[in-house]
């Protein structure tokens, strides 16, 4: 299969639309005699004609007005896809592809950062991919993702990351429940309470930073039952099952069913950490890394209601 070089097509589109090999010729800053040929070649090459020959005039048949339609649109999406390219190498277009855990993204400082990136430069586009922590890295390392949050210290020398938020955790427990009235909570109080957990997991987790903390207090935590995620376990809280940890941007989801109390007692606190490649960061995800670390509004959790 013999294919059609854009060269050949834009001067085809020249010819077609001027009706003439040298009208297009002088358009086209060329002679008109090797643009006949260029016309001629690619006829005997796709096997038809193209154009139906009227004196000096060429009059487009139905096979050209088909190719013209179709060159038309190949020329355009070459020049959107060479615009798009210099985008990308420019920092100004392209995709960055952010890897997550769930939860992360609910203080609203990554989403916000994007947004401010895309208000600044409209062809950079986002796609976030909630995965866990040792997934995220094997996908960075791959580069299927251009940056990654995470909770834990990174020591692969391939990967960078800095630190860019930290948040603490809260106690959410039924209104109805009785410690919802109680001023100060005890520690015996939250040894006998039932609890809402997320699962375990391989690797860092809300489930084992809980665990942790309660066992740094010398006690292990009597599991009422066990949530899919932080989310549904909001939802379990509310309808009575018992008591959760949960992180303090997550306040704004729980709903006026639910208490919310300071967790002084266990001391549970996170820090996020963006991570990237050392060698392969993108002039999109740069321009992200740089928006992230710029203050913002959007610098501490949002949504907070007061306890």
């Amino acid at each position: 299969m013999h294919l059609i070089d854009l060269r050949t097509l834009q001067q085809f589109v020249r010819v077609a639309e001027s009706e003439s090999i040298s009208r297009a010729a002088q358009a086209l800053h060329i002679s008109a005699s090797p643009l006949s040929r260029t016309i001629l070649n690619l006829e005997a090459r796709i096997g038809f004609a193209l154009f139906d020959r009227v004196g000096r005039s060429l009059r487009l048949n139905n096979a050209g007005r088909e190719l013209l339609v179709n060159a038309r649109a190949l020329l355009r999406d070459n020049e959107r896809l060479m615009l798009d390219l210099q985008r990308r190498a420019g920092g100004t277009g392209g995709t960055v592809v952010l890897g997550h855990m769930p939860g992360a993204l609910y203080n609203g400082i990554i989403p916000d950062t994007a947004r401010r990136v895309q208000a600044a430069h409209p062809s950079i586009r986002f796609q976030f991919e909630s995965a866990l922590e040792s997934e995220q890295l094997e996908e960075l390392r791959r580069g299927r993702f251009d940056l990654a949050v995470q909770t834990q210290d990174v020591s692969d020398p391939a990967l960078a990351s800095r630190v860019f938020a930290s948040e603490r955790y809260v106690l959410l427990m039924p209104r109805d429940h009785p410690l919802a009235t109680t001023a100060e909570i005890s520690l015996n109080a939250l040894v006998e309470a039932e609890w809402v957990v997320t699962p375990e997991r391989a690797g860092p987790s809300l489930r084992s930073a809980f665990t942790a903390a309660c066992r740094r207090q010398g006690f292990e935590p009597r599991v009422a039952c066990v949530a899919g995620d932080i989310v549904s376990a909001l939802a379990l809280v509310a309808h009575g099952f018992g008591l959760c940890v949960a992180q303090e941007s997550l306040v704004r989801f729980s709903g006026e069913q639910i208490l919310v109390r300071a967790l002084p007692l266990l001391e549970m606190q996170t820090v996020y950490r963006i991570v990237w490649r050392v060698d392969g960061l993108t002039p999109a995800a740069t321009r992200f890394l740089e928006a992230l670390a710029a203050p913002s509004k959007a610098a501490t959790p949002r949504g907070q209601r007061k306890r």
